[in-house]
């Protein structure tokens, strides 16, 4: 490990989703730590103690550098488990009372219900502070709740303040679980969203959509922050231990790892390999597809009809991250999920640029937008619209039927990545640090 310069300018990074939380939106954060004293900025976290989160990977503790000053605080949240019971379901009704439960908490608890973390964290930043040798406030969100402490923070101690937005605001109010907002909720966070931007100092987005989009509503807010798009992106470092020999397999195994939900719905490939089954048995028994990552109910009872025809399903809840890409370096093929949803075309899965890594043939079921511009950028996909079932299908006999031939795609040795690697992403973010400290 490189010593770390004590006269490097600290940064507050206040973070809710870092180890040992796991998830593809705690990669981001993670590397930007790891990478950010090679850049000429010490990081010290602010994260929650006892996060209310799905999944855990303390695995990637391990890439946190040592020298890391990190503080926890805790949230009164209840377990995600309780806060699941209560999120809406398509698939059942619930009874009055956790209705009337989820309205009361949605009225009081706006953003988000990671606001319950906020009194704690705000304090102990404010006694981390107070100490002196700060240059900025960096936020990273969802949850939007921890941009209201950074808000809290700038005023208080008059540091420059940094907004990551790793999704959209609106976008996420829209989708994520455990949310249900009504119409008037939402307008109570677009409010709490202009009055948050209006106090940054520079704003990142994860696609250029997105900074545009982000850029307009600073522009009618009358909002002077820096805005730039910083993507997602891949760390080489985790593709070095990855062993380089394969488990045989006869059947083509086709891999995704994530999350499965709105935004990621899995029925345009359910719908494909049903009809695969009925029009080409022989390809549709030498299909495997395994699933890595959580479903919700609505997916996961959508995943269940594959069982009904002759492919292989094989599902693992959640994996470490190291241990999931091991899976998708030994696939014959990865699976890239979009739904064809107002916004999604300003969105980038995360998983994305480490599939661009792999150098695997990818079956990318994308509507028109960022994701596809990407992909057709690296050259290693094929981008089909989530209705074209069809064309899903015939990509899936094609793959199948050329299993074992010589694969182009492992051959693109000379692929530029360079562009989306974390070392060259974090150096982006340590450029808008030292342009707002300028400024």
């Amino acid at each position: 490990m490189i010593p770390v310069p004590s006269q490097l300018p600290r940064l507050l990074f206040i973070c809710y989703a870092f180890p040992p939380v796991g998830g593809a939106g705690v990669q981001r954060s993670v590397k930007f730590v790891k990478y950010l004293a090679c850049n000429g900025w010490l990081p010290t976290v602010l994260s929650v103690a006892n996060p209310s989160v799905p999944v855990l990977d303390a695995d990637l503790l391990r890439d946190i550098p040592p020298e890391t000053k990190i503080l926890r605080t805790k949230t009164l949240e209840p377990s995600y488990r309780t806060k699941n019971s209560f999120a809406p379901s398509q698939t059942s009704r619930p009874s009055r009372l956790k209705s009337w439960i989820r309205r009361l908490v949605t009225h009081w608890l706006q953003p988000d219900l990671q606001v319950l973390w906020n009194g704690s964290a705000f304090r102990r930043a404010s006694r981390e502070l107070q100490q002196g040798g700060y240059s900025a406030i960096y936020v990273s969100g969802p949850p939007f709740s921890s941009f209201l402490i950074g808000c809290r923070l700038k005023r208080r101690f008059d540091l420059p303040l940094i907004l990551d937005f790793r999704d959209e605001w609106s976008l996420s109010a829209r989708y994520l679980e455990n949310q249900g907002h009504r119409d008037r909720m939402l307008d109570r966070q677009i409010r709490m969203f202009e009055s948050t931007i209006q106090q940054a100092d520079a704003i990142i987005a994860t696609t250029n959509a997105s900074a545009m989009e982000l850029a307009r509503c600073c522009n009618q807010v009358g909002s002077s922050s820096i805005v730039r798009c910083i993507t997602n992106g891949f760390d080489p470092s985790d593709f070095q231990s990855l062993s380089s020999m394969a488990q045989p397999n006869s059947k083509y195994r086709l891999v995704y790892t994530g999350t499965l939900w709105r935004l990621t719905n899995i029925e345009p490939l359910v719908r494909a390999i049903e009809q695969l089954s009925k029009n080409h048995p022989r390809q549709a028994a030498n299909l495997e597809l395994h699933l890595i990552g959580r479903q919700t109910p609505e997916q996961r009872e959508m995943v269940q009809r594959i069982n009904a025809t002759s492919t292989r399903l094989c599902c693992d809840n959640y994996l470490a991250h190291q241990e999931a890409l091991q899976h998708a370096k030994e696939a014959d093929g990865l699976l890239l999920l979009l739904s064809q949803e107002p916004g999604a075309e300003r969105v980038i899965p995360a998983k994305t640029f480490e599939y661009l890594a792999l150098e695997r043939p990818i079956l990318g079921i994308v509507p028109a937008g960022e994701t596809r511009d990407v992909l057709a950028r690296a050259g290693l996909a094929t981008p089909i619209d989530p209705q074209a079932i069809d064309s899903i299908e015939a990509w899936l006999v094609d793959a199948i039927d050329r299993k074992g031939m010589p694969d182009q795609a492992r051959e693109k040795s000379d692929l530029d990545l360079e562009w989306c690697s974390r070392p060259f992403l974090t150096s982006q973010l340590a450029g808008v640090l030292n342009q707002v400290i300028d400024r």
